[in-house]
Protein backbone atom coordinates (compact mmCIF):
# COMPACT_ATOMS: atom_id res chain seq x y z
CA UNK A 1 0.00 0.00 0.00
CA UNK A 2 1.21 3.14 -1.00
CA UNK A 3 -1.72 5.22 0.69
CA UNK A 4 0.16 7.23 3.50
CA UNK A 5 -1.83 6.96 7.08
CA UNK A 6 -3.44 10.81 7.90
CA UNK A 7 -2.21 11.65 10.91
CA UNK A 8 -5.22 12.63 13.27
CA UNK A 9 -4.35 16.15 14.95
CA UNK A 10 -3.28 16.48 18.59
CA UNK A 11 -5.91 16.95 21.57
CA UNK A 12 -5.19 16.87 25.15
CA UNK A 13 -6.26 14.44 27.09
CA UNK A 14 -9.62 14.80 28.08
CA UNK A 15 -10.63 17.70 25.89
CA UNK A 16 -11.88 15.64 23.12
CA UNK A 17 -15.18 14.54 24.40
CA UNK A 18 -15.60 17.37 27.48
CA UNK A 19 -18.10 19.54 26.52
CA UNK A 20 -17.37 22.82 28.19
CA UNK A 21 -20.56 25.38 28.75
CA UNK A 22 -20.24 28.79 28.44
CA UNK A 23 -23.06 31.47 29.54
CA UNK A 24 -25.01 33.65 27.22
CA UNK A 25 -27.27 36.20 26.87
CA UNK A 26 -29.00 36.83 23.88
CA UNK A 27 -31.29 39.67 22.61
CA UNK A 28 -33.83 39.56 20.26
CA UNK A 29 -37.53 39.98 18.70
CA UNK A 30 -39.73 40.05 16.25
CA UNK A 31 -39.13 41.64 12.82
CA UNK A 32 -40.64 44.93 12.87
CA UNK A 33 -43.60 45.41 10.46
CA UNK A 34 -46.20 48.58 9.37
CA UNK A 35 -48.84 47.34 11.84
CA UNK A 36 -45.89 46.67 14.93
CA UNK A 37 -43.57 48.66 14.19
CA UNK A 38 -41.84 48.27 17.58
CA UNK A 39 -42.11 44.86 18.42
CA UNK A 40 -41.19 43.36 21.69
CA UNK A 41 -37.99 42.48 23.12
CA UNK A 42 -36.90 39.47 24.70
CA UNK A 43 -33.55 39.01 26.69
CA UNK A 44 -32.49 35.34 27.59
CA UNK A 45 -29.79 33.78 29.13
CA UNK A 46 -28.47 30.17 27.69
CA UNK A 47 -25.76 28.16 28.66
CA UNK A 48 -23.85 26.61 25.31
CA UNK A 49 -20.86 25.44 24.27
CA UNK A 50 -20.93 27.90 21.66
CA UNK A 51 -22.50 30.67 19.91
CA UNK A 52 -24.29 28.79 17.56
CA UNK A 53 -25.88 26.37 19.51
CA UNK A 54 -27.06 29.52 22.16
CA UNK A 55 -28.87 30.88 19.27
CA UNK A 56 -30.20 27.61 18.37
CA UNK A 57 -31.65 27.24 21.65
CA UNK A 58 -32.78 30.53 22.40
CA UNK A 59 -35.29 30.54 19.29
CA UNK A 60 -36.33 26.83 20.64
CA UNK A 61 -37.28 28.26 23.79
CA UNK A 62 -38.85 31.52 22.57
CA UNK A 63 -41.13 29.28 19.99
CA UNK A 64 -42.79 27.89 23.16
CA UNK A 65 -43.56 31.04 25.12
CA UNK A 66 -44.43 33.47 21.83
CA UNK A 67 -44.70 31.57 18.77
CA UNK A 68 -42.16 33.24 17.03
CA UNK A 69 -38.87 31.72 15.08
CA UNK A 70 -35.80 32.10 13.64
CA UNK A 71 -37.86 33.25 10.18
CA UNK A 72 -40.03 35.67 11.33
CA UNK A 73 -37.58 37.51 13.91
CA UNK A 74 -33.92 38.91 14.19
CA UNK A 75 -31.52 38.64 17.06
CA UNK A 76 -30.28 42.08 18.13
CA UNK A 77 -26.96 40.99 20.48
CA UNK A 78 -25.13 37.62 21.76
CA UNK A 79 -23.00 38.73 24.59
CA UNK A 80 -20.90 35.84 26.58
CA UNK A 81 -21.17 36.61 30.25
CA UNK A 82 -17.98 35.79 32.39
CA UNK A 83 -17.40 35.76 35.96
CA UNK A 84 -14.78 38.08 37.61
CA UNK A 85 -13.55 36.42 40.02
CA UNK A 86 -13.17 31.81 39.91
CA UNK A 87 -11.01 31.84 42.89
CA UNK A 88 -14.01 31.87 45.24
CA UNK A 89 -16.51 28.71 46.23
CA UNK A 90 -20.39 29.25 46.08
CA UNK A 91 -23.03 27.17 46.66
CA UNK A 92 -25.44 27.43 43.50
CA UNK A 93 -28.92 26.52 43.76
CA UNK A 94 -30.35 25.51 39.38
CA UNK A 95 -34.42 25.05 39.09
CA UNK A 96 -34.94 23.04 35.34
CA UNK A 97 -37.94 21.23 34.19
CA UNK A 98 -36.61 18.17 31.75
CA UNK A 99 -39.01 16.10 29.87
CA UNK A 100 -38.72 12.14 30.72
CA UNK A 101 -40.08 8.93 29.05
CA UNK A 102 -42.87 9.43 31.03
CA UNK A 103 -43.97 13.40 31.11
CA UNK A 104 -42.20 16.59 31.89
CA UNK A 105 -40.71 17.15 35.85
CA UNK A 106 -39.88 20.26 37.20
CA UNK A 107 -37.27 19.88 39.89
CA UNK A 108 -34.29 21.97 41.84
CA UNK A 109 -30.50 21.06 42.46
CA UNK A 110 -27.75 22.47 44.49
CA UNK A 111 -24.05 21.87 43.42
CA UNK A 112 -20.98 23.26 44.85
CA UNK A 113 -18.39 24.76 42.48
CA UNK A 114 -16.16 27.83 41.62
CA UNK A 115 -18.35 29.57 39.11
CA UNK A 116 -21.95 29.03 37.65
CA UNK A 117 -20.80 27.28 34.29
CA UNK A 118 -19.05 24.74 35.74
CA UNK A 119 -21.69 23.94 38.23
CA UNK A 120 -24.35 23.61 35.28
CA UNK A 121 -22.19 21.08 33.86
CA UNK A 122 -22.09 19.23 36.86
CA UNK A 123 -26.09 19.43 36.80
CA UNK A 124 -25.84 18.11 33.21
CA UNK A 125 -23.76 15.61 33.88
CA UNK A 126 -26.04 14.19 37.22
CA UNK A 127 -29.14 14.72 35.20
CA UNK A 128 -27.69 12.14 32.34
CA UNK A 129 -26.13 9.75 35.06
CA UNK A 130 -29.29 9.63 36.94
CA UNK A 131 -32.30 10.49 35.14
CA UNK A 132 -30.88 9.40 31.75
CA UNK A 133 -32.14 13.06 30.66
CA UNK A 134 -30.56 14.35 27.05
CA UNK A 135 -29.02 17.65 27.18
CA UNK A 136 -31.85 19.10 24.90
CA UNK A 137 -34.63 17.59 27.06
CA UNK A 138 -33.19 20.02 30.24
CA UNK A 139 -34.81 23.55 30.78
CA UNK A 140 -33.00 25.96 33.60
CA UNK A 141 -35.38 27.82 35.06
CA UNK A 142 -33.33 29.58 37.63
CA UNK A 143 -29.76 30.12 39.10
CA UNK A 144 -28.89 31.29 42.46
CA UNK A 145 -25.95 31.44 44.87
CA UNK A 146 -27.51 29.87 48.26
CA UNK A 147 -25.76 30.90 51.42
CA UNK A 148 -24.11 28.63 53.71
CA UNK A 149 -24.90 28.63 57.53
CA UNK A 150 -26.81 30.86 60.23
CA UNK A 151 -24.57 33.82 59.81
CA UNK A 152 -25.03 33.58 55.92
CA UNK A 153 -28.72 33.73 56.52
CA UNK A 154 -28.54 36.27 58.54
CA UNK A 155 -26.73 38.25 56.17
CA UNK A 156 -28.39 38.23 53.39
CA UNK A 157 -32.43 37.86 54.55
CA UNK A 158 -32.72 35.02 52.64
CA UNK A 159 -35.17 32.51 54.23
CA UNK A 160 -33.58 29.26 52.03
CA UNK A 161 -30.51 27.69 53.10
CA UNK A 162 -28.46 24.23 51.40
CA UNK A 163 -30.88 21.38 51.35
CA UNK A 164 -28.52 19.39 50.23
CA UNK A 165 -26.59 16.55 52.08
CA UNK A 166 -23.82 15.98 49.78
CA UNK A 167 -23.08 19.91 49.95
CA UNK A 168 -24.09 20.89 53.16
CA UNK A 169 -21.17 18.62 54.46
CA UNK A 170 -18.28 21.01 53.11
CA UNK A 171 -19.77 23.90 55.07
CA UNK A 172 -18.48 23.01 58.27
CA UNK A 173 -15.48 25.40 58.89
CA UNK A 174 -13.61 23.05 61.00
CA UNK A 175 -13.75 20.39 58.08
CA UNK A 176 -10.11 18.49 57.76
CA UNK A 177 -9.30 15.99 55.01
CA UNK A 178 -6.84 13.15 55.74
CA UNK A 179 -3.55 12.67 53.85
CA UNK A 180 -4.02 9.55 52.68
CA UNK A 181 -0.48 9.43 50.84
CA UNK A 182 2.11 10.97 52.69
CA UNK A 183 5.37 10.60 50.71
CA UNK A 184 9.00 10.99 52.90
CA UNK A 185 11.43 13.26 51.65
CA UNK A 186 14.92 14.51 52.24
CA UNK A 187 15.64 17.23 54.42
CA UNK A 188 18.33 18.60 51.38
CA UNK A 189 19.48 17.82 48.29
CA UNK A 190 22.77 16.12 49.67
CA UNK A 191 21.00 13.56 51.13
CA UNK A 192 18.49 12.61 48.78
CA UNK A 193 19.92 9.06 47.10
CA UNK A 194 18.04 6.10 45.28
CA UNK A 195 19.08 3.69 47.76
CA UNK A 196 19.01 3.49 51.44
CA UNK A 197 21.06 1.47 53.75
CA UNK A 198 17.72 1.72 56.28
CA UNK A 199 14.49 1.37 55.88
CA UNK A 200 12.89 4.70 56.35
CA UNK A 201 10.26 4.92 59.19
Amino acid sequence: NNTAARQLPHTPYGESDKMVLRQYQIVGRRQPTETNPHPQIFRMRVFAKNEVVAKSRFWYFLHQYSKMKKSTGEILAVNEIRERNRRIVNNYGITLRYNSRSGTHNMYKEFRDVTLNDAVQTLYTDMAGRHRARFSSIQLRDTKIVPAGVRALKRSGDAEACNNDNVKQFLNSKIKFPLAHRVPRASSRSKRTVYKATVPT
